[in-house]
């Protein structure tokens, strides 16, 4: 019989655990439901109506970590934590506090129950189990919890419930917006105003396509949108590649036909761009790209000279757009660009215009003209990277034109008139120079007789006496046999001649230039020997003031230096 004391009151006490642990779990399950309705409203209040969750899903993955920290508190701390195996001297120990009068007898009687070795005599033992069957025998052990605590969790889990559920029924594809968005979906929440469309130009946007701009061109954006119309729409705009977007919008003003279409010029486009809209609480989820298509951009360049055949010189090439070049030069330029082009014309002075010949990748571009005369000339290129074939004009650059220039020719002697008889031989001596090469020279007289009835020049005549065969300079002598080339002179003949060098240029007007004219007046013999004789003499009395102003020259010098020896 005493055994049986024994096993009933150690059922009591596991049956007692066991409903312990019930009420744990329900109302665990309870307080954990309540939490999770709780933060699901929440949420809803924060994403939507603080966040404002609408286009990309930027606070999803927060608040679904935030949740998930939370629920696995509450689980912790209103349930699991209070769940704890079987001990039934901890389970006495809670039916003594709700029963005092029990005056720890049930807790004497278990640790006695849990002991396997005791020193305690079987009487002293026997006595307490019996004292413990009867005081418990009345004792009902579940009352260890309160399960009236259950009725006002419950009440509060049903209010909650019945706010959510009031919630899902009014806003149903908000409630289910927050669940694809706490799933790391990409759901919007259903908005007063509606976006359908952007367009740039006139051409509907989409997203990882961008329109391509020509540079410093503007661009109009319109948003079509349905439903509510406000004052303004929202525009983010940024250059490509920022971090961060600006936190004041640009204003889209609604049109005066079609409230629901909102405009913005986007002006002077000079980089890459991407732009967001808004309009009230609708936001595009899309962010679009505008590309900006500049104009070539010449990565080398260099003109091949092909001078005229009369300069005589080998073709240069110059890496200059304006230079300096000979008349009649032909130019080739090869131009290579950094870009595709499609087309290049080039524009000289107002009117001329030459079409550019184009590489099959579309990077070298070659043209030639000739350098008949000074020109300006520019380029107008197409490009051919966009398929939009903008156009641009570029800087204006300069040929000069080197005119060939008359050649220099200079008769060197006689350096005066002269008197002859008529059987001298005339010793003449030039010299010629030219910017690119000389050709022939000529002497070229006239002859004014003593018995001639005009006044005027009665004969004349011009020969060729060298070629000078593309040289640069040169001089040269002649020897003039006057008798073979004049006949039948007379004293008082007078012949007034020039030395002429022309150069190879070839236009139809030839390049020439005379020297300073010289006359040589035909006398007698006798006449000859007396002016030969007195221009002998001066030349011996210049020779001799030469020679005087030298020698003083010389002493006057000799002079300072023994001056300033005697100084020192």
């Amino acid at each position: 019989m005493q055994e049986g004391y024994q096993i009933t009151i150690d059922e009591k006490l596991k049956e007692a655990w066991s409903n312990e642990r019930r009420f744990i779990h329900t109302r665990g399950a309870i307080r954990s439901l309540i939490w999770i309705v709780a933060l699901i409203i929440t949420d809803l209040i924060v994403d939507l109506l603080i966040w404002k969750g609408i286009g990309d899903n930027q606070f999803g993955a927060g608040l679904l970590i935030i949740n998930i920290g939370i629920i696995a508190f509450v689980l912790y701390h209103e349930w699991l934590r209070h769940l704890k195996p079987y001990d039934a001297v901890k389970t006495a120990l809670q039916v003594e506090s709700k029963n005092p009068k029990l005056s720890s007898i049930l807790i004497t009687y278990t640790e006695l129950s849990e002991e396997s070795n005791t020193n305690t005599s079987e009487e002293i033992v026997q006595a307490i189990r019996e004292k413990a069957n009867e005081k418990t025998e009345s004792i009902n052990f579940q009352e260890i919890v309160s399960w009236g605590q259950i009725q006002k969790v419950l009440g509060i889990s049903a209010a909650i419930i019945i706010v959510f559920t009031a919630i899902s029924i009014n806003w149903k594809e908000q409630v289910a917006t927050l669940f694809d968005r706490l799933t790391l979906g990409g759901s919007n929440y259903p908005t007063q105003t509606v976006i359908k469309k952007v367009h740039v130009e006139g051409q509907e946007m989409e997203s990882g396509k961008p329109f391509k701009v020509k540079f410093g061109e503007s661009l109009n954006i319109k948003v079509f949108t349905q439903e509510k119309t406000v004052p303004l729409g929202e525009l983010y705009v940024r250059t490509k590649g920022s971090k961060k977007w600006p936190s004041i919008a640009q204003n889209m003003d609604p049109l005066a036909n079609d409230k629901l279409v909102y405009e913005r010029i986007l002006k002077d486009i000079t980089e890459d761009t991407e732009f967001y809209v808004r309009v009230n609480d609708d936001k595009d989820d899309q962010i679009y790209d505008i590309e900006v298509i500049k104009s070539p951009v010449i990565d080398n360049f260099e003109i091949e000279q092909i001078f005229p055949n009369y300069i005589n010189k080998d073709p240069e090439t110059v890496s200059e757009l304006t230079l300096d070049t000979p008349q009649d030069t032909t130019l080739k330029w090869t131009i290579t660009t950094n870009t595709k082009v499609k087309a290049m014309q080039v524009r000289v002075g107002e009117d001329e215009k030459i079409d550019a010949e184009i590489s099959e990748d579309g990077k070298e571009i070659t043209f030639a003209r000739k350098a008949d005369k000074a020109f300006n000339y520019s380029f107008q290129w197409t490009e051919g990277e966009s398929g939009k074939n903008f156009e641009y004009g570029d800087v204006q650059n300069n040929i000069r034109v080197i005119d060939d220039t008359l050649p220099e020719v200079q008769l060197i002697s006689p350096s005066s008139d002269v008197f002859a008889t008529d059987k001298k031989v005339a010793t003449l001596n030039y010299k010629g120079t030219d910017d690119y090469g000389l050709g022939k020279a000529h002497l070229i007289y006239t002859i004014k007789r003593a018995d001639s009835e005009s006044d005027g020049e009665t004969e004349s005549s011009r020969s060729e006496i060298h070629n000078f065969e593309g040289k640069s300079s040169g001089e040269n002598t002649y020897q003039w046999k006057i008798s073979d080339q004049i006949k039948e002179l007379k004293p008082g003949d007078q012949i007034s001649y020039q030395i002429e060098v022309e150069d190879l240029f070839p236009g139809e007007k030839k390049h020439v230039r005379q020297s300073a004219t010289r006359k040589i007046s035909i006398v007698t013999p006798e006449r000859y020997l007396q002016w030969y004789r007195a221009e002998l003499a001066s030349q011996q009395d210049e020779i001799k003031r030469a020679r005087d102003s030298e020698e003083t020259a010389s002493t006057q010098v000799k002079q300072l230096i023994d001056q300033e020896s005697e100084e020192k």
